[in-house]
């Protein structure tokens, strides 16, 4: 009973993050928000391309060996996604801006930093069990969205590019949003054998920064309808993340 309280307060304090304004250098106006949120985002966007292949292949070589020994290499996935997670919490919201200098976008930083910390603990403290059972057919639905995320086709134009390239340079584990879908499906695909605060944190955090990107084609300039499909995965994997308890029997 005290390990849900705590850990509703901390849910709590996630959804309070997202009142955090950014933090800049140069004062604006609370309605350019969005510009600020906008200019930080593309300033970072290209800042760890250069690691994507890394990445994507490192990603599919721990999924294969999680799959033969999930029994030994759990930690290892686990410090990998701690270090991703922290990565995405500083690398992709702060940023020096042409028009506001500084910026930090601190409700996103601090979300994103306490999925992070959870992970660090499960690091330290393991929970998870990645061993694959026999599932309903049903519970794979999460795998193409899993996979559209891995993939990420945009292209610099914001719009599609099915480049099968995007497979190994795509911004799947240089960025929060495409990386989060596969982490979020994995997680699901053992439960329950699985660290549920940890489910439940990484899986809200990844629902809301979702539901403002899905925003974002109403305030946003230059954000594309096609960026929104692309950001469906971490939408309704996230969600699916949150209500898995409700949904498979332990």
């Amino acid at each position: 009973m005290e390990a849900n309280r705590k850990v509703l307060i901390v849910l709590i304090v996630v959804v309070l993050c997202t009142f955090l304004p950014p933090i800049t250098s140069v004062p604006f106006p609370v309605e350019e928000t969005p510009l600020v949120i906008k200019e930080v985002i593309s300033e970072t966007s290209n800042r760890y391309v250069w690691l994507s292949p890394a990445v994507h292949i490192s990603t599919v070589l721990l999924l294969i060996a999680l799959y033969k020994d999930g029994r030994k290499l759990g930690r290892i996935m686990d410090a990998y996604f701690a270090i991703l997670f922290l990565l995405f919490a500083f690398g992709q919201n702060i940023a020096v801006t042409e028009h506001y200098g500084f910026a930090a976008v601190t409700g996103n930083l601090a979300m994103i930093l306490i999925a992070g910390l959870f992970w660090m603990w499960e690091t330290y403290k393991p929970w998870n069990e990645y061993v694959f059972q026999r599932l309903p057919i049903w519970r794979f639905w999460v795998v193409p969205f899993a996979f559209l995320a891995f993939w990420f086709p945009v292209g610099a134009d914001l719009g599609p590019d099915y480049s099968p390239l995007l497979l190994l340079t795509s911004s799947y584990g240089v960025a929060f949003c495409p990386t989060t879908p596969v982490v979020v499906a994995l997680l699901t695909l053992i439960y329950p054998r699985v660290n549920k605060p940890l489910l439940t944190v990484t899986s809200l955090v990844g629902l809301l920064i979702g539901l403002f990107n899905a925003a974002s084609l109403f305030v946003m300039p230059g954000y594309t309808v096609w960026m929104l499909f692309l950001h469906v995965p971490l939408i309704l994997v996230s969600l699916y993340g949150l209500l898995i308890p409700k949904i498979v029997a332990d």
